[in-house]
């Protein structure tokens, strides 16, 4: 069996509707080249309520924090006691912790948003397109397969009895179908420790730079 030695599918990192595919079987993409667009509509309100939720943190802490200081000026006048100052400072903490997790579930908005605008991950050729403009996608379906032709990998069956005679490393000859007579040289990378159910062969991978 030849295939590509590198291969990826793409998926969809949030849920959505897909607006757009940009490419089609048989075309070449560079890494972090636009593929396809989600729907941008829930993901950016989203942003919008958590940033809204993040600017009514801020201005509780501000409270909090003028209140810390006005108590902190009186507990040294000794107008009020230590546990009544503790109860505000308290209240500060617990203001400055939520704001913490705010801004977390801000980075987490926009990073959903920006996930709408789905990137190959590595150069390759188009080879399947699972989903159409107008579907719904949940989290992980199925967009697009890219594959890498730069290296191909050879899989090939060898008698148990052979593997003594071949290592890793070692050239190995070879014809493909379609090309006639024209042989191919590649290099053994990988030689599988288990044999074959149901025979004795063990699965030998080589490697061939695809020019």
């Amino acid at each position: 069996t030849l295939a590509p030695r590198n291969w990826t599918t793409v998926k969809s990192k949030v849920a959505g509707e897909l607006n757009a595919i940009l490419v089609r079987e048989g075309q070449s993409v560079r890494s972090g080249q636009v593929l396809a667009r989600i729907d941008t509509q829930d993901a950016q309100a989203r942003v919008d309520e958590k940033i809204a939720d993040l600017e009514g943190g801020r201005a509780q802490l501000a409270l909090a924090d003028k209140n810390r200081a006005n108590n902190l000026a009186l507990l040294k006048q000794n107008f009020i006691s230590q546990n009544a100052f503790d109860s505000v400072n308290s209240n500060y903490q617990v203001s400055e912790a939520r704001l913490k997790a705010m801004e977390a579930q801000v980075a987490v908005a926009r990073k959903a948003l920006a996930d709408t605008v789905v990137a190959a991950p590595q150069a390759g050729i188009v080879s399947q397109r699972h989903a159409q403009p107008g579907e719904k996608l949940p989290i992980d379906g199925k967009i697009l397969t890219l594959v890498d032709l730069a290296e191909m990998e050879v899989e090939a069956a060898v008698p148990a009895g052979d593997i003594p005679s071949i290592r890793v490393g070692q050239d190995v000859s070879f014809r493909i179908e379609g090309f006639g007579e024209r042989g191919f040289i590649g290099r053994i990378d990988r030689i599988n420790p288990a044999t074959q159910t149901g025979s004795r062969s063990i699965l030998v991978y080589a490697m061939l730079p695809n020019r």
